[in-house]
């Protein structure tokens, strides 16, 4: 389970690469992307309200969720905003996707709920598998591991963006 930052980045890059225009109104758009990426993780509510462990990582992070979400946000932001309610679903979606990849230890995501409640992982590698455990040098170089790897992914599609932006304009 990657840390809010490689979400965030991840989420930013997606709705940098496809909201038709992600630098308005002061970067709110990248900004709004990085939140959603980072949102399923919010069930750590339930487990905190209601006691119970086995709500992380359960229907917040399914791929059923991710898709009820974006239809409701393409509803919502009518026709003429398509592209937006894309991204902003799909830097949502993001999350359950970097979580299945990023796990290798614990019992893995709901990824197929409702239909399924078993949980699933690549299980190849772990990025920042349980920060409860880690001790303060790890979570920096955690941190440090996810700004190395998210953040150019975010600057380059950014980058793009604009360039191919500029050309558009010439």
């Amino acid at each position: 389970m990657p840390l809010p930052i490689a979400h965030g980045f991840l989420g930013a890059s997606i709705v940098a690469a496809i909201h038709p225009k992600p630098t308005d109104r002061f970067y709110f758009p990248l900004l709004i992307g990085a939140f959603l990426a980072n949102a399923a993780d919010f069930d750590f509510a339930f487990s905190i309200i209601f006691g119970l462990k086995g709500w992380h990582r359960g229907f917040t992070h399914s791929i059923f969720f991710a898709l009820i979400f974006t239809l409701i946000l393409l509803i919502s932001f009518g026709r003429n905003y398509f592209r937006e309610a894309l991204a902003y679903g799909l830097a949502f979606t993001s999350h359950c996707f970097l979580d299945f990849v990023t796990t290798k230890e614990g019992d893995g995501l709901e990824l197929l709920f409702p239909f399924l409640t078993d949980r699933f992982g690549l299980r190849w590698f772990g990025l920042s598998e349980i920060p409860s455990r880690f001790s303060t040098f790890e979570i920096l170089n955690t941190i440090g591991l996810e700004l190395l790897i998210f953040a150019p992914v975010f600057m380059f599609v950014f980058w793009l963006r604009t360039f191919v932006k500029k050309k558009e304009a010439q």
